[in-house]
């Protein structure tokens, strides 16, 4: 009996030990951070993140976890998205494909583990006053937009579309909100804007051109990383998280949902008109099909190459083993969502 008494204090240490074990089974906070306008809402352009925030998916799934999920806005867009891992600070964020690629290409270890949003319209408007009507146009003038976004690409393509290329124009390196503040002052002539364009609204800007007719895979898409020390530390955890987005991806895929997502993308401060009319003829089952089938994998090999081509990165990556599909195709199985979308 004594040798037994003797030995509690080291069962208890076992016990422990064994209890602290478990609690490192999960993390006390997920970082999550998405584009925004601090410290308000996220940016109109990431709407399935709003429509899990709004809906307080992520809050119910970890509640009973005792998990908080912290939501970290950057205005910087997907730059600032790539700052907060490149930091330390961040273990999911979602953003478009191009900051994506170039932030893998600099060397952040992080897992791309889900799609988004497909086909994101690119829209470049003038303002009033300029003569600025066409592509053409821009010739020789001062266009803004932002470096390491989506936008820089589309600008590229857009021009190269137009027998242009970016020596033909000034570029200025500005976000969409300090862009529209430039195109008020007349310190840009023209912008790249997403669908919310409160300046053509107010008459103050005009519409000159927009890709909405262009294939969904041609145009910018958003994905959803994860960082690799976190994945492979609570791979559970990432795969609930992915389970809660692939919620939020088949709620707005649905036709029934149409209205109810422009009056949430109308909160974040778009225009209703112009989110409605940014949709006319978008099938949401392939606008919100997430899934990283291998079309969606081979137009990011395709954003790699086109980026090394006009030397956006200095270094390529292999996209194969940076996409990560474990968590998706689990979820996929628990929601009974296999054969949803085409894959």
């Amino acid at each position: 009996m004594k040798r037994w008494i003797k030995m509690l204090p080291l069962l208890a240490a076992i016990l422990s030990m064994t209890v602290v074990a478990k609690a490192a089974d999960k993390p006390s906070v997920i970082r999550f951070v998405v584009p925004g306008y601090v410290p308000e809402k996220a940016s109109p352009t990431q709407l399935l993140f709003t429509v899990v925030w709004e809906q307080g998916l992520l809050q119910q799934e970890f509640a009973k976890d005792g998990i908080k999920i912290e939501r970290i806005l950057t205005k910087q867009a997907g730059p600032g998205v790539n700052e907060a891992f490149a930091n330390g600070k961040a273990d999911f964020g979602q953003c478009g494909d191009f900051p994506l690629t170039v932030g893998k290409a600099g060397g952040l270890k992080t897992k791309l583990i889900l799609g988004q949003e497909n086909g994101s319209t690119t829209y470049i408007i003038a303002r009033s006053g300029t003569g600025i009507r066409t592509i053409q146009d821009l010739r020789g003038k001062r266009i803004g937009y932002q470096k390491g976004t989506n936008s820089q690409p589309a600008i590229i393509k857009i021009l190269a579309l137009n027998g242009l290329t970016l020596n033909d124009i000034r570029s200025v390196n500005v976000t969409v909100a300090d862009g529209t503040a430039a195109l008020v002052a007349g310190t840009v002539d023209a912008l790249l804007s997403g669908y919310d364009r409160p300046l053509v609204h107010q008459g103050v800007a005009v519409d000159v051109y927009n890709n909405a007719k262009q294939d969904y895979d041609s145009r910018g898409k958003t994905g959803l990383i994860v960082s690799e020390e976190f994945a492979a530390k609570y791979p559970d955890i990432t795969k609930r998280l992915v389970k809660v987005f692939l919620r939020a991806g088949y709620y707005a895929s649905q036709e029934k949902n149409r209205a109810a997502l422009n009056a949430t993308r109308a909160k974040l401060g778009a225009n209703y008109t112009q989110a409605v009319q940014d949709w006319v003829g978008q099938d949401l089952k392939v606008k919100f099909n997430p899934l990283l089938k291998k079309s969606t994998v081979d137009s990011y090999k395709n954003l790699q190459q086109f980026a090394l081509k006009n030397g956006l990165i200095r270094q390529g990556f292999n996209v194969d083993t940076w996409v990560d599909t474990r968590f998706q195709d689990a979820a996929l199985a628990e929601l009974g969502l296999q054969n949803y979308w085409d894959r």
